[in-house]
Formats: structure tokens, C-alpha cells, sequence
């Protein structure tokens, strides 16, 4: 499925990288990277040491509750995860994949040279106990990045970043709005009713454009790594559903949130931007539980 002549998508931003189902423990290779899908859509992922006939054990960066309250009683945040080795035992419900690279370590993936698996595993070891976490800049995926190709990125930190910067988009949209409320109503240019009226028919405009676009490019991206042979056509619908329904979900949200807060709270052009935020953000949560289920549905 992997074409290793085809390892450098075009795309750098929230890139879909090539990847292997993982159905049982011998398809496992010391110094793979592995990512493994948990309920809420996200991925984790680690470094694989060695493989035992039952189990593996992998080196991650992962937190527990005891990792995390010692991080509160240090009152630092950033140590709530550790670099650890654990077992992990593959179930037949899990989904799981190998990240692939180019399988020579003269080869490079976007100008960096690919350790060979000796080296992978020792970079990890190097690293155990290290607790210094960062949803942004050092999270489980930046780890294994840097541990197989010398480079710490995750492509899952750009979607989150762009899920907020969407939130922000709708805020601004709110602002906006507002001040064209209130210069109005001080100037009395055009009535209240009227710049409401406009201001939410706008945004609306706006949010729905945006979000078509947005859909288009995941689309595309889905696709686009199917025709590079990345991933198989099935898990592209898959990628679709996955990244698509969260999106439609929170613009429907952001719609009915504005609605609700539009009639209930007694504040003018406040309680719209305050529901249409609101309402976007849970239903993404929402669309992101919803997705995945889609996604199990796909055969």
C-alpha cells in the first residue's frame, strides 16, 4: 500500500502521513512508529523497542493520574507526562497503524535523515524520564518524530491549532458585528433591527464559506493520499468522516448557539457570540465522537 516513491506529500499543513494497518503483534518491527486511535478520534503515539511473542514494549510519552498530580504538586504543568517504557498488547478492537518512512536510512523525509532502528530506539532510551509536555510543541507524536527522523513535528497539533483558530475566526465574526451594533445605535445610520439582521445574515455568509473550504481541503488531502498510495481507499473515507463531521457539526452548532443566545440572554450581539461559540465548540467535541463511529461504519 505504501509507495516509497511517494513519501514527501506536498501539502505541509495538517498532512495525512502514509501509514500500515497493524492487525497483529509480528507485523510490529523494532524502531517502528505507531500511532493507535483512542475513543475520542485522537492519536497516540510510540516507539517500538522490542516484540515478544504476546505484548511489545513500546517507549512513550504518556501521562497517568499519578504523573499528573505529582506535576500539580511540583506546580508544573509542562512535567504531566513522562517518557516511559510500557507494554502494550495488541486487542482486536484497536486501531492501530505503523507510520511509514522511506526504509533506508540514506533516504530523507522532508530533508531529514531517517535513523535506522538501532538508532530509534536508543534516541527513546536516551529520553526516558523526561517530563517536559507541550500539546503544541512536545506531545507524544513530537517525540517519535524526532526519535525516527530527527525532527519533532505532529500533524495532529495543526488540526487542534485550526480548530481554535476557528473558534477565534468566530469571535472576530462577533466583534465585528458588534461595533457595527453599537456605532450604529449611537449614530442611529440604520436601525437596530436592521444591523442585527444583517450583522448575523453576514456571519453566517461567512462561517458557512469558510467552512466549505475547509471540508474541500480535507477532502482533498483524504484523496490525495489515497491516489499517492498512502493509505487505502477505505481508510480514506474513513480519514473523511473522521475530519469532515466535526467541522459540519460545530458550524451547525455555532448556528443554533448564536440562535439560542440571541433570544435568551438580554445582552445585544453579546449573547449571539457567546452561543455561537459555545455551541461550535461542543458540537466539534460532539462531531469528533460522532466521526469515529461514522468512520467503524466504513468497510
Amino acid at each position: 500500500m505504501f509507495n516509497l516513491e511517494e513519501a514527501k506529500p506536498p501539502v505541509p499543513f495538517g498532512r495525512i502521513s502514509p501509514r500500515t494497518r497493524i492487525t497483529s503483534l509480528p507485523q510490529l518491527r523494532k524502531g517502528d512508529h505507531v500511532m493507535e486511535e483512542s475513543p475520542l478520534g485522537y492519536w497516540h503515539h510510540f516507539i517500538v523497542e522490542k516484540v515478544r511473542p504476546k505484548f511489545a514494549w513500546v517507549i512513550h510519552k504518556t501521562g497517568d493520574m499519578e504523573t499528573g498530580l505529582r506535576s500539580l504538586g511540583e506546580s508544573n504543568l509542562m512535567g504531566k507526562a513522562e517518557v516511559v517504557r510500557t507494554r502494550f498488547v495488541l486487542e482486536p478492537q484497536q486501531v492501530v497503524y505503523r507510520v511509514e518512512y522511506p526504509l533506508s536510512n540514506t533516504d530523507s523525509v522532508d530533508g531529514e535523515v531517517v535513523f535506522t532502528a538501532d538508532e530509534v530506539v536508543r534516541r527513546a532510551r536516551k529520553r526516558m524520564g523526561e517530563r517536559d509536555y507541550n500539546a503544541f510543541t512536545s506531545n507524544c507524536e513530537h517525540f517519535c518524530r524526532e526519535c525516527k527522523a530527527g525532527k519533532p513535528e505532529s500533524y495532529q497539533s495543526h488540526d487542534i491549532i485550526w480548530a481554535m483558530a476557528r473558534l477565534l475566526f468566530v469571535s472576530f465574526q462577533g466583534i465585528f458585528g458588534g461595533v457595527l451594533f453599537f456605532v450604529a445605535s449611537a449614530t442611529g445610520f440604520v436601525a437596530q433591527t436592521s444591523v442585527l439582521l444583517i450583522g448575523h445574515a453576514v456571519g453566517l455568509f461567512i462561517g458557512l464559506i469558510q467552512d466549505a473550504l475547509w471540508i474541500a481541503y480535507e477532502v482533498f488531502l483524504a484523496d490525495h493520499a489515497k491516489v499517492k498510495g498512502h493509505v487505502t481507499p477505505v481508510e480514506a473515507e474513513k480519514i473523511k468522516a473522521k475530519r469532515v463531521t466535526p467541522i459540519v457539526s460545530g458550524f451547525l452548532g455555532g448556528v443554533g448557539g448564536a440562535a439560542f443566545g440571541f433570544y435568551n440572554v438580554p445582552i445585544p450581539v453579546f449573547g449571539s457570540v457567546i452561543g455561537a461559540v459555545a455551541g461550535n465548540f461542543l458540537c466539534q467535541i460532539l462531531g469528533l465522537i460522532i466521526g469515529r463511529w461514522v468512520s467503524t461504519l466504513l468497510k
